[in-house]
């Protein structure tokens, strides 16, 4: 489960047909924007709501070299003459919902890795460098465990993360939104990713290939967008609705970390709204207070999953709210909530930048994201 979501009438905004309203791409690093102008649209759903839409600014090099990454693990593939049949057979696949089908087959695997995971990727990296102040918070909080641990000179910030429906987009988006911590990464899916995982991962870590022409100089300087040691990337192929809560306790540990659901909370409730809701449940009661759970899925009527011998549509976001915030009554006295939602917009663009170099088109997004944390 997990990397497909999918694909509506707002999907497929070929690059280079951007809007005026696309996001800006400039400077050295992660940088916010200046507050939008008073006449812009809030895009907070409640009081306790914090404003996290501030656009961040992600060096177009950045952008570029991770795509590199995606090019140079893949090359074979993305010459194929077979290319496009196979991403034809995926995408048919995907509006059938036959996820087994779409995923079922390494070459199906690598097809979607090289097709819809470089923009995908791109989109988390500038989802993450948006929340990265409360990331940061999270960071802190184990660099203070670390006190006891190891001299000053060791010591290193990390950022632990469990990806429900993780693949190969989310290694590449953690890798280039390292920038001073290590990040140890955590993915489960049913689909077997594995092999495309660990060939990206490798790329992070390995100098990009050089032509036989390049000078002395473009090889010396030439080197890996990570040093060796900086993400740990672990995958397991196992159904997400399946996982025990001793198995969760096992993967999310003992202290406050990031969970992500990221176009998979829909194919989670089409396939069992009942074990979907336990899901949830089991990681309220594993999730150290101060976990965050960020959510990034389809919008709109994409969105919606059916319910009931009526079959009376709901959206997801109803879904995860009544399973989050919901408080209960017992004896005339209301229990207190578990989570916060920290932030929601049901519908956002990202659109990549003019520029960029791929050797296949690439393709704008549109998603609802959700962000909680755990009190």
């Amino acid at each position: 489960m997990g990397k497909n979501g999918r694909f509506g009438k707002d999907y497929g905004k070929v690059v280079g047909k951007d809007s005026p309203s696309r996001p800006g791409w400039k400077g050295p690093g992660y940088v916010k924007k200046s507050e939008p102008p008073a006449k812009a649209k809030a895009k907070t759903s409640s009081p306790e709501s914090l404003n996290v839409a501030s656009e961040p600014v992600i060096p177009s090099e950045l952008q570029q070299l991770l795509l590199d990454i995606f090019r140079n693990t893949f090359p074979e593939i993305l010459a194929a003459d077979t290319l496009q049949s196979m991403l034809q057979d995926v995408k048919t696949a995907l509006y059938d919902r036959d996820f087994s089908r779409a995923f079922g087959k390494p070459e199906f695997l690598t097809a979607y890795s090289v097709r819809w995971s470089p923009s995908r990727a791109l989109c988390y990296l500038f989802i993450l460098a948006g929340i990265q102040e409360l990331l940061a918070q999270l960071m802190c909080l184990d660099a203070e465990e670390q006190k006891d641990l190891a001299s000053p000179s060791t010591r290193k910030s990390s950022l632990k993360v469990v990806c429900f429906g993780g693949g190969a987009a989310e290694v590449i988006a953690f890798g280039g939104f390292l920038n001073g911590p290590s990040i140890n990464l955590h993915l489960v899916d049913t689909a077997q990713w594995g092999d495309a995982v660990q060939m990206l991962s490798s790329g992070l870590h390995t100098p990009p290939p050089l032509s036989k022409y390049a000078s002395s100089a473009a090889r010396e300087a030439n080197s890996a967008l990570l040093p060796a040691g900086s993400i740990t990337t672990t995958f397991q192929a196992k159904d997400i609705l399946d996982l025990s809560q001793d198995h969760l306790n096992y993967i999310i540990g003992k202290r406050p970390i990031l969970l992500t659901l990221f176009f998979t909370l829909n194919e989670l409730y089409a396939a069992s709204i009942g074990k979907t809701t336990a899901l949830l449940l089991k990681l309220t009661l594993v999730a150290k207070p101060g976990t965050l759970l960020l959510v990034v899925d389809s919008p709109g009527s994409y969105s919606e999953t059916t319910v009931g011998k009526d079959a009376k549509k709901y959206p997801i976001q109803w879904l995860l709210d009544h399973a989050l915030l919901e408080t209960e009554k017992s004896r005339g006295e209301e229990s207190t909530a578990s989570w916060r939602k920290l932030f929601s917009d049901d519908s956002r663009w990202f659109r990549l930048p003019d520029g960029l170099r791929y050797p296949i088109p690439l393709e704008n997004m549109r998603y609802q994201i959700s962000l909680y944390q755990r009190l």
